[in-house]
């Protein structure tokens, strides 16, 4: 193996070990779009086929393996809500404080059984996240660890026969 391979190798571990420590310390973890759940490790289920059947030397398929890993380390969902900041991408290990929102928004869709979150920093909004427990439990949460005298504002849509 050469010093490339266990380069590759060592950033692939190192990583997924971040990746995963991020993920435990998520509170709240935010839904992701299941049809790309779907798709990609299809995807990444051909890429290996094709680099193993391709690779002439051991190390050649060591690297395809490790190129697959890091692909599907894409699916690894590192968004969400920690005790202290909005986490929204997997790879932004600083994330967006509490302290720094000015407004949040939740919006409760009772047919989807889903709550959205957007919230605003500086005027902008942020990206909408969608969580599967209770508007109850997040407000919650919200109002125990966002600055006091930030706003959230709590918008519920019910059915309609």
């Amino acid at each position: 193996m050469d010093i490339f391979t266990g380069l590759f190798g060592a950033f692939t571990i190192i990583l997924y070990a971040y990746l995963f420590l991020l993920k435990k310390e998520l509170v709240f973890v935010a839904k992701r779009k299941s049809i790309f759940s779907i798709v990609a490790p299809l995807a990444v289920a051909g890429f290996i086929a094709v680099s193993q059947f391709f690779a002439e030397t051991l190390d050649e398929k060591i690297r395809g393996l490790f190129a697959a890993l890091l692909i599907l380390s894409y699916l690894i969902n590192g968004r969400g809500m920690t005790e202290d900041r909005f986490v929204t991408h997997s790879l932004d290990n600083r994330g967006i404080k509490f302290t720094e929102i000015d407004r949040v928004v939740l919006f409760q869709d009772t047919k989807e059984k889903v709550v959205r979150i957007n919230f605003f920093k500086r005027g902008l909004r942020g990206p909408l996240m969608k969580f599967s427990a209770s508007i109850e439990e997040i407000a919650n949460f919200l109002k125990k660890n966002l600055k006091e005298g930030t706003p959230i504002d709590v918008i519920t849509q019910d059915e309609k026969s």
